[in-house]
């Protein structure tokens, strides 16, 4: 599944369909070949952030996960072998900006480590600021972002 960086998300009913937000809800990794995407490097301190998130949302949020393998399509073009672990992303991590909330597949951090895959600056800081999935904090920071409107989270 493809969409550009920052567009709007429309992967699926509830949550993860832009409609059901108050802001926009943004796609952030959503990767496939031969579709182009930046390139470059993100900081380590921030790779480890997103990989905290999505164990955290891997345990709390077992819902927004999905079915099934994806095959890196990256991976595939460049005769690479994909990640050989099951549910590398499967998950879904909703992280809340300022007026819009970002969702990206758990996929994203091979992306980054893998494709050399540079995320939106304005993602970037989102993830160094978003609470720990698992807190209340986290919850509160989903409703501020949208635009103090109960997050669509508990709909699936």
């Amino acid at each position: 599944m493809h969409f550009a960086d920052l567009s709007l998300c429309r992967y699926h009913s509830g949550p993860f369909d832009a409609d059901s937000w108050a802001v926009p809800l943004l796609a952030v990794g959503w990767l496939e070949e031969p579709y182009p995407f930046t390139t470059g490097e993100v900081p380590a301190l921030l790779v480890s952030r997103l990989r905290t998130l999505v164990a955290q949302t891997k345990a709390e949020y077992q819902q927004f996960g999905f079915r099934g393998v994806h095959l890196c399509s990256l991976c595939a073009s460049q005769s690479q072998v994909p990640p050989s672990e099951p549910g590398w992303s499967q998950e879904n991590l909703f992280v809340p900006g300022a007026e819009e909330v970002f969702v990206m597949p758990g996929g994203v951090l091979h992306y980054i480590e893998d494709h050399s895959y540079l995320p939106p600056s304005s993602f970037l800081a989102a993830v160094s600021r978003c609470p720990d999935v698992d807190s209340i904090g986290y919850r509160q920071a989903l409703r501020q972002a949208n635009a103090e409107v109960q997050p669509p989270l508990d709909e699936t």
